[in-house]
């Protein structure tokens, strides 16, 4: 079976000690690997209730099944419990390093403990060791990854990880950065990066039927406006006028929608003004990052665009890009980081323009505030109410009054205010895979489900999250059998989705989690100048909530029935 490495690897930080074991084949068959693997063992290595930040918590890298065979699936997952929000979280990184950690023979590198002084991991040439880090400690992203590159593909953290700073990342491939704070658990660790090369060389199980399935593929990429159209030649950029054009944008801390400079801040004026050249992940046709070629830069994402110029009624493009080049080099997360800034502009108006974007951001990254996150920020001066979060996430930059069915999405992510645990951008905005009303929550229930599932399984074959826009869980199916040698059918991969989401909710219910939690901002739910399109109906959310629960086959409560979890195998 191709899509089993083999080895989970156990190495713990306080006394260097390593142990490989053989990966269970019954967990592959079971979870896939990625997000599903990292969950399953997340959930039997540790209590919901211990500490994110103490040396009992986990870190747990996981390639997956198709990891350096199919198309866009070069990158990792990376779990733990997070310290932001307190649930489990997965993310999955671009870049490189899922591949390499497969070439050398790895399912899961799970790194627990805490370092007595500063401290990097290192796998290559069937060794994993732990190494000392005083060199690289107090060293930003760039710095550190420009010398260890050289040893392999690097995930670390910056200073802001050093500090602990709950809205910070690992960064892979120094672009690729994640959310939830999983910088914070490395820094808990002393831990600085981790270095993988790996050997062996990653060959399809049935090379004929794969090559086969890899033309239909890239058929399908092209075939994709989304992705042959706008991510490969603008990137997320691509989606900033269409969401303007549909006031979709939300601006000022999600009090308003509507921005008069959009094209200042679009993929299509980026491409204008700049050269640009394309950076792939290994393995990608896309090249969605794009790099100023004057000055080696990556452009900012969506995201970024989204956190330091619409969200804080910034028109200025440059101003962006040097916010988004601090937050990558600290591994800041760029929507919690501008998220936070937005609602201390709502706090205090005029602070951003007295005390500077910049200042205010190498302040978070050197362990000021609020780089607790807004909901711990806001509450400690008694204004949570003006924090967009979910379960302590803060929300990206696509507004939920506008597209429901995300806002049902946001509500129930086993992430918190994470947009990717189901990205009903796709269908609601732009008819991807099928074109669904975005201003109706009617039925969305059901579809959301499906969807979250079928994300749960893109995530554990650890494919791009913009795969999703070309691959259905027939492809998936087909391509398991072609280049990993797994025989899973459609539905039997929706079922271990379904099990790899009803496993993150228990994990969340043990934790303290409830109903009361899978809800939105009261901000949201405001109608403002009588416009029914601009508030979302709460009635009508609880609802469909309640009408989520009933597809899942949860109790009114929102916990799964004990008829479910033996479906599933799973207990509670």
């Amino acid at each position: 079976m191709a899509g089993w490495a083999g080895m989970t690897v156990y190495v713990d930080l306080g006394s260097g000690s390593v142990k490989s074991v053989r990966t269970e084949e019954s967990l592959i068959r079971e979870y896939l690997g990625g997000r599903g693997l990292g969950v399953k063992l997340l959930s039997e290595l540790t209590e919901p209730d211990i500490d994110p930040l103490g040396p009992e918590n986990p870190l747990i890298f996981t390639s997956g099944p198709l990891s350096g065979l199919a198309p866009m699936a070069s990158g990792a997952v990376l779990t733990s419990k997070s310290p932001l929000t307190g649930t489990i979280f997965s993310w999955n990184m671009g870049g490189g390093f899922g591949r390499e950690l497969k070439k050398a023979g790895i399912d899961a590198l799970i790194l627990t403990g805490r370092a007595e002084k500063p401290s990097y991991v290192e796998i290559g040439e069937g060794n994993v060791i732990v190494l000392p880090a005083e060199q690289f400690w107090g060293k930003n992203i760039s710095a550190c990854t420009e010398v260890l590159e050289k040893r392999g593909r690097v995930a670390c953290i910056g200073r802001a990880g050093e500090k602990q700073v709950l809205i910070s990342s690992f960064v892979a491939d120094s672009i690729h950065s994640g959310r939830g704070g999983l910088g914070a658990v490395a820094g808990s660790k002393l831990l600085k990066a981790v270095v993988v090369r790996g050997e062996s060389e990653l060959l399809p199980s049935d090379s004929e039927s794969f090559k086969q399935l890899e033309a239909k593929i890239m058929k399908l990429f092209d075939a994709s406006p989304m992705l042959s159209k706008g991510l490969a030649n603008y990137g997320t950029s691509a989606l900033v006028k269409l969401l303007d054009y549909m006031n979709l944008i939300p601006i000022r801390n999600f009090s308003g929608r509507e921005t008069s400079f959009a094209d200042s801040l679009s993929g299509e004026r980026i491409k204008s003004d700049f050269e640009l050249e394309k950076e792939s992940c290994p393995g990608c046709p896309l090249g969605c990052k794009k790099r100023i070629k004057a000055t080696g830069q990556i452009m900012p994402d969506y995201d970024s665009l989204w956190a330091f110029g619409f969200n804080l009624e910034n028109p200025d493009l440059a101003a962006v890009l040097r916010a988004d080049r601090i937050c990558k080099d600290y591994g800041l997360d760029p929507i919690s980081a501008g998220s936070v800034l937005g609602a201390c502009a709502e706090l205090e108006p005029g602070i951003i323009e007295a005390k500077g974007m910049e200042s205010l951001l190498l302040g978070i990254g050197e362990g000021g505030e609020p780089g607790s996150g807004a909901r711990r920020y806001l509450s400690g001066l008694g204004r949570e109410d003006l924090s967009m979060d979910v379960k302590g996430l803060e929300l990206g930059g696509f507004d939920p009054r506008g597209i429901r069915g995300q806002a049902l999405a946001y509500a129930t992510s086993s992430h918190g205010g994470d947009y990717l645990t189901a990205f009903m951008v796709g269908p609601e905005v732009l008819g991807k895979p099928v074109s669904l009303e975005r201003l109706s929550l009617k039925g969305k229930a059901g579809i959301l489900q499906v969807f979250e599932n079928l994300t749960a399984v893109l995530d554990s074959f650890v494919v791009c999250p913009f795969s999703g826009f070309a691959l259905n869980e027939e492809l998936g199916s087909a391509l398991l059998l072609a280049a990993a040698g797994m025989e899973i059918s459609p539905a039997g991969l929706l079922k271990i989705g379904e099990r790899i989401y009803n496993l993150e909710r228990i994990y969340n219910l043990n934790a303290g989690f409830t109903l009361e939690d899978d809800t939105l901002p009261a901000k949201l739910f405001e109608n403002k100048g009588g416009s029914e399109e601009y508030g979302l109906p709460r009635k009508e959310f609880k609802a469909a909530l309640q009408e989520y629960y009933h597809y899942r086959n949860w109790d009114e409560k929102g916990v799964p029935r004990s008829e479910k979890l033996e479906e599933l195998g799973l207990s509670f």
